[in-house]
């Protein structure tokens, strides 16, 4: 497994080293010195299998299997690079994303699915501004031209953050509600270029699952660069 493995991460232009610990598979990014490198962890006693269903060279992606008969969840993830880093996303098993096209569609929340359908935006995914949206790591940000907000409403220097991850800075931020918020101006991230959103636009975090927290020997952790 591990030398065929470790060619699927070199396609893409990537480093890949296996680990073993106590009770937990886990696949994840560790930033050394210089550089970066994927790091896979098994517990030293069980075995697991770990296949790479996809590889695209030139998108810099690949999909990754991980299962054990042991296990009581199995974990499909999009491994790749984005903008500057390396990256690793769970996502949901399925014959859609079996291929990396597939699984970078199903990250995408089904409003901007919508979004691209109602403006004839084709599937291109590495592309982060369209005409339906513009990317900033895990949050898509949709146009709403029209839209005016009074301005005692609105946060100055806002945050969007996932849990456990560097909070996004927003110049201009309107929470709506619980499932509504809006952003405009600058948004920054250490990891990322910086936006300007000239109009409000409305916040949608991708389908990208929070971590699972399981039992004992048998822990599947999902993580995540951002």
């Amino acid at each position: 497994m591990s030398t065929e493995l470790m060619q699927a991460f070199a396609a893409i232009g990537a480093e890949l080293q296996f680990e073993t610990s106590d009770n937990r598979v886990e696949i994840d990014v560790r930033r050394q010195a210089r550089h970066e490198v994927f790091v896979l962890r098994q517990p030293s006693f069980r075995s697991i299998t770990a296949e790479a269903i996809d590889v695209r060279p030139h998108h810099r992606h690949l999909v990754l299997d991980v299962y054990g008969h042991w296990l009581p969840v199995s974990g499909r993830f999009l491994c790749g690079h984005d903008e500057y880093y390396w990256f690793v996303a769970s996502v949901p098993f399925g014959r859609e994303t079996q291929s990396v096209r597939g699984a970078m569609e199903a990250l995408k929340p089904q409003i901007v699915r919508r979004e691209q359908q109602r403006k004839g935006v084709t599937h291109r995914r590495h592309r982060r501004r369209t005409d339906a949206y513009v990317r900033q790591g895990e949050w898509f940000f949709l146009p709403r031209p029209c839209m005016h907000v009074a301005q005692e409403l609105v946060e100055r220097n806002g945050r969007l953050a996932r849990k456990g991850g560097k909070p996004h800075r927003v110049e201009w931020l309107y929470v709506m509600d619980e499932t509504l918020t809006f952003a405009r101006g600058l948004v920054s991230h250490p990891d990322h270029s910086t936006l300007h959103l000239d109009v409000w636009h409305r916040v949608v975090q991708n389908n990208e699952p929070e971590p699972q927290q399981l039992q004992r020997s048998q822990s599947l952790r999902m993580a995540y660069m951002d």
